[in-house]
């Protein structure tokens, strides 16, 4: 006697042989090359260029295949990068993507046993390494008693993570790229440009004085002293240069 089967039946076990059929279609397509990667387009970076962040997350062998990179990004763990929060892959076409990186928000570093500890505009430590990137400036003058990553610098005022910020922000925006910004022992704030040590008194009228600073940068090339501009504003017709050769 013949076993009747329902048409349910047939049609799961069609669906089920048609699933099995496409994904063996991709798979073979994917392995004669129409997913191979010939183009990445990188959004969001600063710290790393187009082409580290392209050997970081692409890499070589089978990564370098747009539907792999996809479905591994977008459902399993992201592998960690100094100085990158998080990043995601979209799929352009058969054989390009587009990498979004988020990078951390590093307002300066410190020196700690050895390593670059970098902090973001709330203190926070955000990253340890021996790099050092090339924009963010070193802070000295700041004491804190411990140390440790995804935790804030515990320093005594916490306020100077503000005055941190607000140089650091007029830094970028006049384009001036110091090698330390150092805090006194009253919170009196210098920055050392090469040679020039330059007295900015305790944060009054800063953007005023690195305005100024932006527009005599040249002149100070080759020199060597101290620059003091803790009194200086708007209306100040004079800058006193001490020691300077």
């Amino acid at each position: 006697m013949s076993e009747h089967i329902p048409r349910t039946g047939w049609r799961k076990k069609i669906l089920i042989a048609a699933a099995v059929l496409a994904v063996t279609a991709v798979l073979l397509l994917s392995f004669i090359g129409v997913f191979r990667i010939t183009e990445v387009t990188v959004i969001g970076n600063e710290f790393y260029t187009r082409e580290e962040i392209a050997d970081l997350i692409v890499g070589e062998g089978y990564q370098r295949n747009t539907l792999y990179l996809y479905l591994r990004f977008r459902y399993q763990k992201h592998p960690e990068i100094p100085f990158i929060d998080d990043f995601e892959v979209s799929l352009d076409s058969f054989q390009s993507i587009t990498i979004r990186v988020y990078e951390k928000n590093i307002v300066g570093y410190v020196h700690y046993l050895g390593k670059n500890v970098y902090f973001d505009k709330d203190g926070i430590v955000v990253e340890s390494s021996d790099e050092e990137i090339e924009g963010i400036p070193m802070i000295t003058g700041l004491y804190f008693d411990d140390l440790a990553l995804y935790r804030n610098l515990n320093v005594e005022d916490p306020k100077v993570f503000d005055t941190i910020l607000d140089i650091t922000q007029l830094l970028k925006k006049y384009d001036l790229d110091p090698d330390e910004i150092r805090f006194g022992n009253t919170k009196e704030l210098y920055m050392q440009l090469g040679e020039v040590r330059i007295s900015l008194g305790t944060g009054t009228h800063l953007e005023e004085k690195i305005a100024r600073i932006s527009q005599i940068q040249q002149d100070l090339q080759d020199r060597s002293g101290t620059l003091h501009m803790e009194n200086y504003t708007d209306e100040s017709t004079h800058i006193s240069l001490e020691a300077l050769k």
